[in-house]
């Protein structure tokens, strides 16, 4: 005879089993883990990032009033340059022809008016003859300024037949390497003094209240991405630029005492502009934050349990935050994993 009553206890207890075995393996699954970090101290900073680019403070692009046969080439791209040095000369043959016949003209001239003074022993009557005399030596007096005019003004072209730099620096543009070639008046010579070097950024509008100069700034660039260039902010332009974000400032951060030979011109790189400091702050990494509202909290441990406090914060910087109060040095917060 089937006994109903040890069967329905059977069935209950394997349910109530089942039961129990389906809490414990979902509370196992379910529970919740925690990484444990220690409140550390270091140094934080608020900061400004900027892109922007090397460029050069003193600089003179050279090139002819006219083209011409090239006769003359002094210095190559990438080599040194005096102040004043000579950097490439046209031929100047036809000019100094001409430059001879003006000078000829010019002493006809200079004889014909010396000849009429003397001719009326330098003086003028009274009269109509003075008064044809008086026009006839403003004449010749015009005549002779004319001559002078045009001497003097083909002296300015010969002289413009030559490049001349009127910086120390280096040839970092020619247009040729080699001479007897023709140049044309659109080929440019480009010196450029590497002690005047700096990074230009272009800073927004609403941030220009943050910034002054003599700010600290730190420098990379893409092309040495682990080198730090540390300088400070020379100067904030005056007049604005309308780019297509809007109105923004030129911001230069000197370079003068890196190597010449370490930088480029038109280097693309970052420049970090410092506002604020705090060294040995109080932080917390930045993961162990749960902001509610204008609320930060953390989680910490009390016994056995975990709970969240809230805290107040301070300067974020490079992943971690400063803590302001809340937190001691001997704490530890605890992240979930």
């Amino acid at each position: 005879m089937f006994n109903w009553v040890r069967t329905h206890k059977l069935v209950t207890s394997i349910f109530i089993l089942a039961i129990l075995g389906g809490w414990y393996f979902y509370g196992q699954n379910n529970k919740v883990e925690y990484e444990e970090y220690s409140v550390s101290r270091q140094t934080v900073k608020d900061t400004l990032e900027l892109s922007g680019k090397v460029k050069a403070l003193n600089s003179a692009s050279l090139r002819f009033l006219a083209g011409g046969l090239l006769t003359y080439l002094g210095p190559k791209e990438g080599e040194s340059v005096k102040k004043w040095q000579t950097l490439a000369s046209v031929d100047s043959r036809g000019l100094q022809k001409v430059m001879e016949q003006k000078l000829n003209l010019y002493a006809i001239q200079r004889d014909t008016f010396d000849q009429t003074v003397d001719d009326h022993d330098n003086s003028v009557p009274a009269g109509d003859l003075g008064n044809e005399l008086k026009r006839l030596l403003e004449k010749n007096q015009y005549q002779l300024d004319n001559t002078i005019k045009d001497v003097e003004y083909q002296d300015l072209s010969l002289r413009l037949t030559k490049l001349v730099s009127p910086i120390e620096g280096i040839l970092v543009q020619s247009p040729t390497t080699t001479a007897n070639v023709q140049v044309s008046a659109t080929d440019v010579w480009l010196v450029v003094d590497p002690s005047s070097l700096y990074f230009s950024a272009d800073l927004d509008e609403t941030d220009l209240n943050r910034v002054t100069t003599g700010q600290p700034a730190h420098v990379t660039l893409d092309a040495f991405p682990d080198i730090e260039i540390n300088s400070t902010i020379s100067t904030i332009s005056f007049a604005p630029k309308e780019t297509t974000t809007g109105t923004t400032y030129e911001v230069k951060v000197g370079l003068k005492d890196v190597a010449p030979n370490y930088l480029r011109l038109g280097l693309n790189g970052t420049v970090e502009l410092v506002m604020d400091q705090v060294d040995n702050a109080l932080t917390i990494p930045m993961t162990a934050l749960t902001s509610k509202g204008s609320s930060s909290y953390v989680t910490v441990k009390n016994g056995k349990k975990y709970q969240e406090i809230e805290i107040k914060t301070g300067i974020q910087y490079n992943g971690v935050v400063e803590i302001k109060s809340g937190l001691g040095e001997a704490d530890h917060v605890y992240i979930k994993k």
